[in-house]
């Protein structure tokens, strides 16, 4: 009996939790209500959207253009230093936070829910981390965001069908060209492949900028007969 009435007082004890110690908006410092996590809505509706999903030939569409077919593709917001999407970005990748990725996720997903053009994709993959780099940081930070996508969208992830074979080094201060020759080759299907005959393929990746990895990602499962590509990613960096 004593252990039931202890129960029933958790929650009345996280309730008061929350009222000494609030959660506050990562960008205004606001204390965040129920149900909200990470920003306010005020904050989350003033994150940048680019429309692009609306768009068929919009810049991320055109960077596809003559290297690898793609059905559809999309970023949902733009990406630049200092703001708020890079500081959320950062907790995911850099600072132990895997659900900062599921929260980015659902935000795509609720954008792309309401777009016509959005295709109804078979599987989410994510893109997918080299072993030791997962094992370092704990989890693949695309694989959270493709499950925040999937519980939105009803689409089911597969993060098994694409690996990454080669452990190269970090993207993040290659120029263009050498971004091309960091990614060529380094990925390969893994799973038996008949159950991904004919399937619609959505992959899910953080930001994107020349999209040299996700060119890599879809050679190789262009490899799968009948299968259509599609990409979607929660940031856009110019490149300009």
């Amino acid at each position: 009996m004593r252990v039931l009435k202890k129960f029933r007082l958790a929650p009345w004890i996280d309730g008061l939790l929350a009222l000494i110690y609030p959660e506050i908006c990562m960008n205004c410092q606001d204390a965040l209500i129920q149900h909200e996590r990470y920003l306010c809505r005020q904050c989350v509706s003033r994150l940048p959207l680019t429309g692009f999903e609306n768009l068929p030939d919009n810049p991320v569409t055109q960077t596809f253009w003559g290297r690898t077919p793609v059905h559809f593709a999309a970023s949902i917001y733009h990406y630049r230093k200092g703001e708020t999407l890079q500081k959320l970005i950062g907790r995911l990748k850099y600072h132990g936070d895997p659900d900062s990725g599921i929260f980015l996720g659902r935000l795509a997903g609720k954008t792309l829910i309401k777009t016509k053009a959005f295709p109804q994709a078979d599987y989410l993959i994510p893109v997918p981390l080299h072993p030791r780099r997962q094992r370092k940081r704990g989890y693949n930070q695309c694989e959270m965001i493709a499950r925040g996508l999937s519980e939105v969208l009803a689409i089911p992830m597969e993060a098994s069908l694409l690996k990454r074979t080669v452990f190269n080094p970090s993207q993040t201060r290659k120029g263009r060209y050498e971004r091309w020759q960091n990614v060529e080759g380094i990925f390969e299907t893994a799973l038996p492949l008949d159950p991904f005959h004919n399937k619609h393929l959505l992959l899910v990746d953080d930001i994107i900028t020349t999209g040299a990895t996700l060119e890599a990602c879809c050679s190789a499962l262009a490899q799968i007969p009948g299968a259509t590509i599609s990409v979607v990613t929660v940031g856009y960096a110019s490149r300009y």
